[in-house]
């Protein structure tokens, strides 16, 4: 009977013992200012109103929202990776978070551009994401560009690939607990917006290693022909009447349009946003 006890306890401690394993909460993660010259601020969270400066070596959390003034600099490191911030820009930092294979980072651009370097650590997955008030983007690679300046958004994949799309967006949102508590989605090989990431709507697309991919709030998704490759489902969200458009206006200057050259999206009230997100598989 003691035994049939003992064992009792014994199987509970090892089933409540495995079940708060895999319960385990996130850590939140911090991004670090590596380096920062002229006018570099960090809005005051108990104040909005105010604004103080940022020197090297000040953590920053998630929420934390910064922007850098004329000929100023900023260069952010979140793990092994590191965000350079622009001059006249402004982001918040939405999602720091630290999953059980994964690290997360979520930063929204208001205005302006960063570049981003992105390095997984070692056996851990890694996703970063990029949203702007344009449009939408996924990305796996290792070096990236945002820009969002009057509306629109450029994204430009220095390596890796890219998934983009439309997607509505009102503002900056910092991750909820339930967002950094949620499952993390890691990729799989290949280079379809599926492997890449995951909730990317029909019309998204890849942009890989060299391209560059343009979104603005009328729905206009425009890139150079040889500078984006379009997948399959782009082409579902381009419309007729945008394709003559585009070879009506290419006729008139003397040059031949193709679907790559001007792209129109299905028209749309929202305004959009730009998510990048960078992912490894291995």
């Amino acid at each position: 009977m003691k035994a049939s006890i003992k064992t009792f306890f014994l199987a509970s401690f090892v089933a409540a013992f495995g079940i708060s394993s895999v319960m385990a909460e996130s850590e939140q993660m911090q991004a670090i200012v590596e380096k920062a010259s002229g006018k570099v601020e960090v809005q005051d969270r108990t104040d909005p109103t105010k604004w103080l400066p940022l020197s090297a070596g000040t953590p920053l959390d998630k929420g934390a929202v910064i922007q850098t003034g004329f000929k100023s600099e900023l260069v952010l490191k979140i793990k092994n990776s590191k965000v350079s911030v622009a001059p006249l820009t402004r982001i918040t930092l939405e999602q720091l978070v630290s999953k059980d294979k994964k690290d997360e980072t979520r930063i929204y651009l208001d205005t302006g551009s960063i570049k981003s370097n992105v390095k997984k650590t070692e056996d851990r997955a890694v996703g970063f994401k990029v949203r702007s008030p344009v449009a939408t983007a996924s990305v796996r690679g290792t070096e990236l560009e945002v820009s969002n300046k009057f509306r629109a958004t450029d994204v430009k994949t220095y390596s890796g690939s890219v998934a983009v799309w439309k997607s509505s967006n009102k503002g900056a949102q910092v991750a909820t607990k339930a967002e950094d508590d949620a499952p993390a989605f890691i990729p799989t090989a290949g280079d379809s917006v599926g492997a890449i990431t995951d909730g990317a709507p029909l019309g998204a697309f890849t942009v890989t290693k060299g391209q560059t991919a343009g979104f603005s709030s009328d729905g206009t998704v425009a890139s150079a022909a040889s500078n984006a490759t379009r997948t399959a489902t782009s082409f579902s969200a381009t419309t007729s009447a945008s394709e003559s458009e585009a070879t009506s206006s290419s006729a008139a200057s003397g040059s031949t349009a193709t679907k790559n050259d001007v792209q129109k999206a299905t028209p749309t009230t929202a305004k959009g946003s730009v998510s990048i997100s960078v992912e490894w598989d291995d």
